[in-house]
């Protein structure tokens, strides 16, 4: 493989040969990180798991399709030198790359096209915590493990939980990258978003004491919890305001 930098950011020539070795692996990608210096991140297929990986260097995996139809790399550069670049290859094509050369930053590459046999396609629903992982710092810090676990031993294990996944997926990462990045250029903005994130993952937490084991209670329990946010992020201002006003008005 060869590397050039071109604005800053890395583009990767691979070598043909890793391309065709996808062609020999049925209903699986494989995910390719290429660096030079130290990183550390998550490799998940749509198999319902993820795995925290660390190295130096070059890394080769594998993940399967799934059910889910998903591969993904998310992997963060632990220094302000050196480049990342992430890419998930399958049946000789090359379906996402993403890379980064910038100071400490996460290069996220998503493969929601990734086919579980070579005849068809699938679709997302088990991506990574892009938002979170940037707030505190790190994919492996508690807040952002507690929302891995709950997408992946509660939600995911139902169709209706999927389905939502599925579809909550293609709007976050339609967003989710602009912010984390945003989140690293500017202290005050992510100490604003840790604010704002941490009623909701407190609000979240409560599902890891209740059994969610059908499409019912996932409905039942999520509007419970959509009621509860809007009380805290609208109820308590809306209040406040009408408190000051009041007040203002005596």
């Amino acid at each position: 493989m060869h590397l050039q930098l071109q604005w800053g950011i890395v583009n990767p020539k691979i070598d043909r040969e890793l391309i065709n070795e996808s062609n020999k692996i049925s209903g699986k990608d494989v995910v390719l990180i290429y660096s030079n210096t130290s990183w550390s991140g998550e490799i998940s297929g749509g198999d319902l798991g993820s795995s925290t990986k660390q190295g130096n260097g070059d890394a080769k995996y594998t993940v399967s399709c799934g059910q889910l139809g998903l591969a993904q790399g998310l992997i963060q550069k632990y220094t302000d030198f050196g480049f990342v670049v992430v890419t998930i290859i399958q049946n000789g094509k090359i379906l996402a790359m993403e890379s980064t050369n910038a100071e400490y930053r996460i290069a996220h590459a998503v493969a929601d096209n990734c086919s579980s046999g070579f005849g068809s396609g699938g679709g997302g629903g088990g991506g990574g915590c892009l938002i979170s992982t940037a707030t505190y710092g790190s994919e492996l810090a508690s807040p952002v493990q507690q929302l891995r676990e709950l997408r992946d031993s509660k939600l995911l294990q139902t169709e209706f939980g999927t389905s939502f996944m599925k579809s909550f997926n293609e709007f976050y990462y339609s967003f989710s990258p602009y912010i984390a990045d945003y989140e690293r250029e500017s202290p005050i903005f992510k100490e604003i978003v840790k604010l704002t994130l941490t009623p909701l993952i407190s609000s979240l937490s409560i599902l890891n004491y209740v059994d969610i084991d059908s499409d019912s209670k996932v409905l039942g329990y999520g509007i419970s919890l959509i009621i509860i946010n809007l009380g805290m992020y609208l109820g308590i201002p809306i209040i406040a305001i009408m408190g000051v006003k009041k007040n203002i008005s005596k």
